[in-house]
């Protein structure tokens, strides 16, 4: 593989995070952009395919909304409007739960099931495609590294919500 000479930038060169970091974002916006042009031809974007997708390969075929949200990127409120996006092309129904209401279960309608059986293998080789790029050490050492930096943000925002919580000020009781 290739190595990439630093950037040069006004004020001298990037510190190499920053480069890494621009080359992640350039790369997934590439990447979105080719897979977006091939799900377009099914009318679909590629967070609606990923919908079909969660529910598809889910063991039950019904799946709520925060079981599909984990499999997001995406917050709940965009997953409701993707959901509501879907039912409106009758790939997905809501499904109340019998044994508590509150609970609204998704699932793939019958046009739902053979557009996601259709979509899924050719997405697969598009993807396949892109990821040629690199051999299979190549790949599971991208998997590794992406992880990683998943498990750093991870730990990062959860610091940050408790240093939130800790400079909040705290209710005194009326009668101290």
């Amino acid at each position: 593989m290739q190595k990439v000479e630093n950037r040069k930038v006004s004020s001298g060169v990037d510190p190499i995070e920053n480069i890494a970091w621009r080359s992640l974002a350039e790369t997934y916006k590439m990447v979105y952009s080719y897979i977006m042009s091939d799900l377009r031809q099914y009318g679909l974007t590629p967070p609606q395919y990923t919908v079909l997708r969660v529910i598809g390969t889910s063991r039950s075929r019904k799946l709520t909304m925060s079981e599909i949200g984990k499999e997001m990127t995406v917050t709940f409120a965009n997953i409701t409007t993707i959901v509501d996006n879907l039912e409106k092309l009758q790939y997905v129904k809501r499904l109340r739960d019998p044994n508590d209401r509150r609970l609204v279960k998704v699932e793939l309608t019958s046009s739902g099931s053979k557009l996601y059986n259709k979509i899924s293998g050719s997405h697969r080789k598009e993807v396949a495609k892109l990821m040629k790029a690199l051999d299979k050490e190549e790949l599971q050492t991208l998997i590794d590294y992406t992880e990683a930096i998943k498990k750093n943000t991870s730990l990062l925002v959860t610091s940050s919500k408790v240093n939130e919580q800790k400079s909040l000020p705290r209710e005194t009781s009326k009668n101290s």
